[in-house]
This record gives C-alpha cells, sequence and structure tokens, in this order.
C-alpha cells in the first residue's frame, strides 16, 4: 500500500513538473517571437527617418531631369511618382541594387500624404482628413525594390512646409518670413483684422507669397 501511494505521489510530481515546464516554455516562446524581428524592424524605422529627412533637407541642382531647380527632393518626390522611385528606390533597369538607392531594394516602400478637408469658411478642418497614396513600390513594375508587404513595417512622418512662390524679399530672411526690413516689409498687422482669403492676395502675392504645407508619411516593409 505504502509502495502504490509512492507511485502516485510520484507520478503525480512528473506530470506537475512538465505542466510546469510547458508553461514556462509557452510564455517565454510567446515573449520572444517579436524579437526575432526587431533588428530588421528598427532598421526599417531608421531607413524611413533618414529617407524623409534627407528629401527635406536636399535641394535640386542643375540640369535635373526629372526635378525642378531650387525644390527639395521631398517636394519632387510628392508631385511624381517616377521620381520617387528614382531618388528612393532602384530602377529596374539599373539592377536588383544600385548604390545612391535610399531604400535598398530587399525593402518595399510607400509614401503618402494627409488630405485634410475644409470647412464651409474656407478653412483646414483638422478633424476630417485621409492618407493618399502618392507612390507605392508595389504597384510600379519598373521599381526593383520589394513589391509586396509580407513580414514587417515601419513608418516615419515629417511635416513639410515651402512656397510655390516665395515672397519677394524673403531671402532676407533664412526662414522666409517677412521683417521690418528691406523693400517688402509687413511691420504691423492690417486694421481692421482681414481673413486670409479675404485678403487681395492677386495684388500683393510679392508680399505674401503662395506658401503650402504636407504632413508626409513614409512606410518601409518587406
Amino acid at each position: 500500500m505504502g509502495t502504490l501511494k509512492a507511485f502516485v505521489f510520484s507520478l503525480d510530481s512528473f506530470v506537475a513538473f512538465v505542466l510546469t515546464v510547458a508553461a514556462l516554455y509557452s510564455l517565454l516562446f510567446f515573449a520572444t517571437v517579436p524579437s526575432a524581428y526587431y533588428s530588421s524592424l528598427m532598421q526599417a524605422n531608421y531607413l524611413a527617418k533618414d529617407t524623409l529627412l534627407t528629401l527635406a533637407t536636399t535641394v535640386v541642382g542643375e540640369d535635373d531631369p526629372l526635378c525642378s531647380e531650387g525644390q527639395t527632393y521631398l517636394a519632387c518626390v510628392i508631385e511624381d511618382g517616377v521620381a520617387a522611385r528614382n531618388y528612393i528606390g532602384s530602377d529596374i533597369s539599373l539592377g536588383e541594387y544600385h548604390g545612391s538607392a535610399l531604400v535598398p531594394s530587399q525593402f518595399g516602400y510607400k509614401l503618402e500624404v494627409m488630405d485634410y478637408d475644409e470647412t464651409s469658411g474656407g478653412e483646414i478642418d483638422y478633424y476630417n482628413g485621409e492618407w493618399v497614396e502618392v507612390y507605392n513600390t508595389a504597384d510600379d513594375d519598373p521599381s526593383a525594390n520589394k513589391k509586396q508587404y509580407h513580414k514587417l513595417k515601419a513608418a516615419a512622418h515629417a511635416l513639410y512646409f515651402g512656397y510655390d512662390n516665395a515672397p519677394a524679399g524673403a531671402e532676407e530672411s533664412p526662414l522666409h518670413y517677412m521683417t521690418c526690413r528691406g523693400d517688402y516689409t509687413i511691420c504691423n498687422w492690417p486694421e481692421p483684422f482681414i481673413y486670409y482669403y479675404d485678403y487681395d492676395n492677386e495684388d500683393n502675392w510679392a508680399i505674401i507669397g503662395d506658401a503650402y504645407a504636407y504632413v508626409v508619411r513614409l512606410t518601409v516593409y518587406t
């Protein structure tokens, strides 16, 4: 009888031990699954952030085949998907990888801008907007970059501001705002208060310029 009790106790302990080990192994397995892709995920995130920063801070030089001289490359790729292919990734005619590609061919990428609605008064409705796709390697056969998202993706965002037509005299300020010096000055706010859309824009382009702003998202995936 004593031997039978000892056997049952040993079996019960063995089963409990096996269940404990299985539970610990399962917790460890599920906790470490994301870490297998962590380095690749960080690489995709760095690629997205560095690419946006590079495009936003690099100005197009002379005789560029796709972009206008003086604009940034970010403004150019937002306007032209072909420029996005050539200045961000690789063209298929250049082979599977090109040294100048900001995003290597083993990654795909998607460029989007936020499109905001306008209120009845002509103001921007910041609460209602949607992402509009500008370019995606998945839809561009000549691109040498990856075509479909399979495993991971990371995105970076940027607020991009610029001028279609900069105000005259703006070269006096590196930030293109008007000062109380130079030929074109706005030292005091006009009285009575005038809303922008009621202002005499056509006769005053030299002073106010024509500004734009984009919220840009670049998603890198593999």
